[in-house]
C-alpha cells in the first residue's frame, strides 16, 4: 500500500484541509469502484468516507456512509466488513446520545466477533458496551462487560488492555460499594503499572519513548492510584464507624436505667441480685 493511499489516514492526525482532500480522493475511488463493479473496493470507500466525516464531526453524513457500508457488507456476506460497520455505527450513535441504538449495533458486532473469534475487536466492543451500560447506571452489565474485556485482554497478553479493564473494574466496584473488590482490582492494576514502569526505566537508558499509548496508560493509572487511595480511606472510615457503633452498643448494654426503682426490702434486694 502506498504512503499516500487514502486508506492509510485512519492512523494519522490530519488538518481539516487534509481530510477534505482525502474525501475527494475517496469519492473518486468510490466512483471508479462503482463503474468497475468492484464491490469490495466500493465497500472500503464507503467505510473510509464514513470515517473521514466522523473525523470532521459530521456525524449525520458519517452514519449515512457507514449505513451503506453495512448494507453492502451484508449483501456480500462479508462478516468482517459487517462487524466493522456495526461497530462504527455503534460509536456514532453512542457519541450522538442514542445509547439504545448504539447497544443494538455493538451487540450485533459482538456476536460476529465471537463467531469469528476476533479477539482484539471483541475487547474493544466489550469496552464500548461497558461504557454504555455505565452511562445508563446499569452497573451489573457494565461489570460483566469489563470482566469479559479483562479475560480477552489476558488471552492476548495485552498489558495496556488489562490495566485499563482493571481500572474500570476498580472504579465500578467503588461506585456500587464493593470496596474490597475495588481495592483488589486496583492493586492488580498497580502491579501491572509497576512492571510497566520498570520496563520503561530500562528502555529509557537506551532511548526515549514517544508512545502515546504508554503515556495514556500512565495517565489513567495515576488517576486510578488516587481513586484506590480514596477507596482505602473509605474502607478505613467504615471500619472506624463499625468499631464506634459496636462500642456504642456495648456502652448501651452497660447503661443502667436511672429511673428504675431501687429495692428496699431484704426480699427485693435478693430478687434484684438474682436478676443481675
Amino acid at each position: 500500500m502506498e504512503e499516500n493511499d487514502p486508506k492509510n489516514f485512519r492512523v494519522v492526525e490530519e488538518s481539516e484541509d487534509e481530510i477534505y482532500e482525502k474525501i475527494k480522493e475517496l469519492r473518486t475511488c468510490l466512483t471508479d469502484a462503482i463503474e468497475e463493479n468492484d464491490r469490495e473496493a466500493e465497500a472500503d470507500a464507503l467505510s473510509f468516507l464514513g470515517l473521514a466525516y466522523y473525523k470532521l464531526g459530521n456525524y449525520a453524513t458519517s452514519k449515512e456512509y457507514h449505513g451503506k457500508h453495512l448494507s453492502l457488507s451484508q449483501e456480500l456476506k462479508d462478516e468482517k466488513g459487517e462487524r466493522r460497520a456495526q461497530s462504527n455505527l455503534g460509536c456514532l450513535y453512542k457519541i450522538t446520545g442514542d445509547l439504545e441504538t448504539a447497544k443494538e449495533h455493538f451487540i450485533a458486532a459482538l456476536n460476529i466477533a465471537k463467531e469469528r473469534d476476533e479477539k482484539r475487536p471483541l475487547a474493544k466492543i466489550y469496552n464500548n458496551l461497558g461504557n454504555i451500560y455505565e452511562l445508563e447506571t446499569n452497573y451489573e452489565e457494565a461489570l460483566n462487560c469489563n470482566k469479559e474485556r479483562l479475560a480477552v485482554a489476558k488471552e492476548l497478553n495485552d498489558q495496556n488492555g488489562i490495566g485499563k479493564a482493571l481500572a474500570n473494574l476498580g472504579n465500578l466496584n467503588h461506585v456500587v460499594g464493593n470496596l474490597k473488590d475495588s481495592i483488589t482490582y486496583y492493586e492488580e492494576m498497580l502491579d501491572i503499572l509497576r512492571a510497566k514502569l520498570r520496563i520503561l526505566d530500562t528502555l529509557a537508558e537506551e532511548e526515549e519513548s514517544n508512545s502515546e499509548n504508554e503515556d495514556d496508560f500512565v495517565d489513567i493509572d495515576m488517576v486510578a492510584l488516587q481513586v484506590a487511595a480514596d477507596v482505602k480511606q473509605k474502607m478505613e472510615d467504615q471500619r472506624r464507624e463499625e468499631e464506634q457503633a459496636q462500642g456504642a452498643v456495648k456502652k448501651k448494654r452497660k447503661f443502667k436505667n436511672p429511673f428504675k426503682r431501687r429495692p428496699k426490702t431484704r426480699e427485693e434486694k435478693i430478687e434484684a441480685w438474682l436478676e443481675n
